[in-house]
């Protein structure tokens, strides 16, 4: 057994072991929380599609589907996984017809019942006029250049699409799991120096205005071009220092969006065309990099400017920096070099005071949307719900990769991300569960802004103090959470909206709860106060399916739990008052 397949092995049987499945099921739930980067008890309960006793075989074709906000619009990740060795071109072709009959074409299939949640949703976000880009990955237990499946690589080269039509086999998972691992460790120190190019215009200035210069404040700055090929050495200069290129990007910008984007596909064809890559840095915005350290020059050095930097971090044109590298790994490998004489604008600040350092990535930022998530993960509020979740035996996970750190799998019982918890503490503590269902990104951006802006009515609540009443919140909204996940199960049959309401029954929950949440560790007392919000739910749906009926129109449950008029109604059935004592009531604490 060699090291991929132990480490492969070892979380499978972790996987089957925590959730009582079988091996192929493990190994569903390891691939998907490995591509999403979610935890694997978030999977298990949102992503995969699981099959039931009584609905064996109709789940569509389709083993796990979730929608990514981008703030603008949507990603819908569909996997199929195969914990086999071979790598099949029906199989391949049949993951993508059910892919596309069931979403794109809106084709109604046989024996696809435990899918429809995921249709549904699909739909209510199309009709609410949202993009959807579908991303499809097709996971096997195997190798792409195993000898003893030829066929493997053939149809790997065959159907592989990146940023589309993803394979990915057992080294591509093992991969991953590894630069995510990685990804948890210290940054080795990087000192790397810029060649700032000179001026080609003519003038009577010796020095040849390659380099502008200034300062503010604390924060000195300096403005200069170097080649396209500079930029690539600093990238494998990281990537030998620290065997990832992770740390060389802030975390608070998205991920490569590979060649499927319109503006990557642009910026790969200018820099491949002779004609035109001389025009790149007139094109194209360039790169701002912040660095703890660097050293100006005051003169040229044999001809040359020398600017020496101590760990340069990217904080803009993470999407500029990777298609130049793409482009610059294609070249070595056919042995050209079209990035000779093409040249990219800097913008390189020295600082290490953070505020500013989320400031200039705030600012430079306006093109892509900034992963609000990433920006809240170091905050120091979250810094304390780490510590107190942990002495609860929870993983709370504010940082890609931790999934797979020691610090989520070994010691503690269980795990949640951050983004999760805080949406759910959204849906009842703040008492907005349709925003909570309909937008991470809006709740994200709503305690981001309170963490930073003193005059936020949440700041109180966020802004990192350890006496802050939150963290018990926190805890509570947990707890609701866990349980309302654990009944979606056995309610699935019964009631077929209930895969959409999980944030307005959470939120039916803390209501019920809300002057006594002591309670909340009363089994009891947390079963009844569900199944009342569980009744309410049914009362107000029957009333809205009726209603439509009246009306001969279609009723979305996605659609209406994702309106105020959900909570509005609920409130309605149970005589709940809307005040506007909800911020007052959360900084008082949480008896």
């Amino acid at each position: 057994m060699d090291n991929r397949q132990l480490f492969i092995q070892g979380y499978l049987n972790r996987i089957s072991e925590q959730f009582t499945v079988k091996p192929d099921v493990a190994f569903e739930i390891l691939s998907m929380a490995t591509i999403t980067e979610r935890p694997f008890q978030e999977v298990y309960d949102d992503i995969q599609i699981r099959e039931k006793p009584d609905l064996k075989g109709r789940d569509g074709g389709i083993d796990g589907a979730v929608f990514v906000e981008q703030g603008g619009y949507y990603t819908l990740m569909v996997f199929q996984c195969k914990n086999s060795q071979s790598l099949k071109t029906n199989e391949l072709d049949k993951f993508r017809h059910d892919v596309d009959d069931s979403f794109i074409y809106g084709i109604t299939k046989p024996h696809s019942e435990l899918l429809e949640p995921k249709i549904n949703e699909y739909q209510q976000l199309s009709k609410d006029g949202f993009i959807i880009e579908i991303k499809y990955y097709f996971v096997y237990n195997g190798s792409n250049k195993n000898p003893n499946h030829a066929a493997n690589h053939q149809n790997y080269l065959a159907y592989h699409r990146p940023d589309e039509f993803e394979i990915w086999d057992a080294e591509a998972i093992y991969g991953k799991i590894s630069q995510l691992i990685k990804a948890q460790a210290k940054r080795k120190d990087i000192k790397f120096i810029f060649n700032p190019q000179t001026s080609n215009i003519i003038t009577s200035d010796r020095q040849g205005q390659g380099l502008y210069t200034y300062s503010v404040g604390n924060v000195r700055a300096a403005n200069f071009r170097i080649e396209a090929n500079e930029l690539c050495n600093l990238i494998e200069q990281e990537l030998t220092a620290n065997n990832t290129y992770e740390f060389l990007f802030s975390d608070n910008l998205r991920s490569f969006l590979g060649f499927k984007v319109r503006p990557n596909q642009k910026m790969r064809e200018t820099l491949t065309n002779p004609d035109s890559a001389i025009y790149f840095p007139l094109l194209n915005n360039g790169v701002t990099i912040i660095c703890e350290k660097m050293e100006i020059p005051s003169t040229l050095q044999s001809g040359k400017y020398i600017l020496p930097t101590h760990n340069p971090i990217i904080v803009n044109g993470l999407q500029t920096t990777r298609v130049i590298y793409e482009v610059y790994k294609e070249n070595k490998n056919q042995g050209i070099d079209r990035l000779q004489n093409v040249f990219v604008n800097i913008r390189l600040y020295e600082t290490s005071d953070t505020e500013i350092v989320e400031k200039i990535t705030d600012a430079t930022n306006t093109q892509t949307p900034i992963s609000y998530k990433d920006k809240v993960s170091n905050k120091d509020f979250n810094l304390y719900v780490k510590e107190i979740f942990a002495n609860q035996g929870i993983a709370y996970i504010t940082k890609r990769g931790e999934i797979f750190s020691s610090y989520s799998s070994k010691q503690l019982k269980s795990t949640i991300e951050s983004d999760t918890l805080l949406r759910f503490w959204y849906a009842t503590f703040y008492e907005q569960p349709e925003t909570a269902k309909n937008s991470v990104y809006e709740v994200m951006e709503a305690i981001f802004d309170a963490t930073n802006n003193t005059k936020d009515p949440l700041h109180k609540l966020f802004n990192g103090e350890k006496e802050s009443p939150i963290y018990l919140q926190l805890i509570y909204a947990y707890h609701i959470y866990r349980y309302v996940q654990s009944q979606k199960e056995a309610q699935r049959e019964q009631r077929e909206y209930i895969s959409h309401a999980t944030e307005l029954l959470a939120y039916g929950v803390y209501k019920f709860l809300e002057n006594d949440l002591a309670s909340i560790n009363n089994s009891d007392k947390l079963e009844g106060a569900y199944q009342f919000a569980v009744e309410v739910v049914d009362k107000i749906i029957k009333k809205q399916i009726d209603l439509y009926k009246q009306q001969e129109k279609s009723f979305s449950y996605s659609g209406y739990f994702r309106k105020a008029r959900c909570r509005v109604e609920y409130n309605q059935e149970v005589d709940i008052v809307d005040d506007d004592s909800i911020i007052e009531k959360l900084l008082k604490g949480t008896r």
